[in-house]
């Protein structure tokens, strides 16, 4: 981040959002509403003088809501840029931290801006959010956590600094259950299987063992899918260091009030007998979902969505990086559950293909377009509906006008019109029929 930050060619505009985007390849035209920080970035210097005078605390969401932070603070300790922001809604306006702050920076007074871009090729990256329904005790019992929260533990800066400490008191917990595939592959909530869960649950608990060997730790899992390069290894060594995989489905957890302890029912595969064990913590690998941001570009750029609501790529499988809309790419998990290295390969394809029209200064297409006739319309907008590309509106007079750039020529208009008054160049019924006059001649 801070290698971007300095580039003289790229401009990052933190805490901001996309509002509108108008235009076509090479000629976007992109509104940008600039949160407000009440905090001028041009004058804060990060010093975090604002952040020891002030009074009031809050959960900290870098960590989770493991942790607290103030009011006003840097949002973590590598933040591009390093600069403090308040959280408005909890703020008392004592405005100590205006008194404290030298430079000047912090304006009660600040209202978001707009901003207005001219850009040649978007690539869309949003990321996904994490399932958080009430499953295993979720949101109910102190010690039943997400993958997120416990990487949150795991890590150096975080709420314990990196040791292993369950929520409720502070204590080691020594007995683990990691449950997979919550809120995934179930017709109930998301079918598909969140890709990244097995291997998460697979390193998280070898580095629970490596800090503490005489840790008991059960995997859950209704199968393993450790697929990639040296995965199914890693999986074989976490086995031969004493972590127990059990296949099977979780029945109940319920927590006992006074240990705070969580009673769990599950019954492993193969037997008949159902099995209660008492653990300190359970970790839950919850499924991967489109983030609200997915959900917001897609209504703002008008990008398809997949039936599992994920942005729709022209082909799966074929050309997973274009969108339907020429210059507009797709990376990351945006477009679908991926591991790292995938995300990585996909945002590389990404910047490259977008690079291709940007470095050449021009977009070639072939105009195999829609051509509406007035003569022959009649009204009825059918083709409007039909179109994937939204390509095809009506102009002041009623009449149907087509966008050469938006159309990609792929007949669903002319198959649907009633009147026959939209074709496609070069694809004409008459072209056709004098094709397929020539290849039926007939020989005297």
């Amino acid at each position: 981040m801070l290698e971007a930050e300095r580039h003289p060619n790229i401009d990052i505009l933190s805490y901001s959002e996309v509002i509108e985007v108008d235009g076509y390849i090479g000629n976007f035209n992109v509104k940008v509403r600039r949160k407000s920080r009440f905090v001028n970035e041009e004058l804060c210097t990060g010093c975090g003088a604002c952040t020891e005078v002030c009074p009031i605390y809050v959960p900290n969401y870098f960590d989770e809501n493991l942790s607290a932070r103030k009011v006003i603070d840097i949002a973590f300790a590598q933040a591009v840029p390093a600069v403090s922001d308040i959280v408005r809604n909890s703020c008392v306006e004592c405005f100590a931290c205006k008194d404290a702050c030298d430079t000047g920076a912090i304006d009660f007074s600040m209202q978001d801006e707009i901003v207005e871009l001219e850009v040649g090729t978007i690539i869309v990256a949003t990321g996904w959010d994490l399932y958080q329904g009430d499953d295993y005790g979720y949101g109910i019992y102190e010690n039943v956590i997400t993958q997120i929260q416990l990487e949150r533990i795991l890590a150096p800066n975080g709420p314990t600094f990196g040791h292993l400490k369950r929520p409720s008191d502070r204590k080691r917990p020594s007995k683990i259950l990691f449950i997979n595939c919550v809120g995934s592959r179930d017709v109930n909530t998301n079918p598909y299987c969140s890709v990244v869960c097995c291997n998460l649950s697979v390193k998280n608990s070898k580095l629970i063992k490596s800090e503490y060997p005489d840790s008991d730790i059960v995997v859950n899992y209704i199968d393993m899918r450790c697929a990639g390069k040296a995965y199914e290894e890693y999986y074989r060594r976490a086995r031969e260091a004493g972590i127990t995989f059990i296949k099977g489905m979780i029945g109940k957890i319920e927590e006992d009030p006074l240990t705070k302890n969580l009673l769990v029912q599950f019954e492993p595969v193969g037997t008949d007998t159902i099995i209660t064990s008492e653990f300190h913590m359970v970790i839950l690998s919850s499924a991967s979902l489109p983030s609200q941001g997915t959900n917001e570009i897609a209504q703002v750029m008008n990008i398809e969505k997949t039936p599992d609501g994920y942005l729709k790529e022209r082909h799966a499988r074929l050309d997973p990086i274009n969108t339907k809309v020429p210059g507009i790419f797709l990376a990351g998990s945006c477009q679908g559950q991926k591991s790292i290295e995938l995300s990585v390969s996909q945002a590389k394809a990404a910047a490259s293909s977008a690079s291709i029209p940007m470095g050449r200064g021009d977009y070639s297409i072939e105009l195999i377009r829609a051509e509406p006739s007035d003569e022959r319309c009649a009204k009825c907008y059918k083709c409007i509906e039909a179109c994937p590309y939204t390509a095809i509106s009506v102009n002041e007079k009623g009449n149907i006008i087509v966008d050469l750039i938006s159309c990609r020529g792929c007949g669903s208009c002319a198959a649907i019109c009633p009147s026959k008054a939209i074709e496609l160049a070069y694809y004409r019924d008459i072209q056709y029929n004098a094709y397929i006059d020539e290849l039926l001649v007939l020989e005297d």
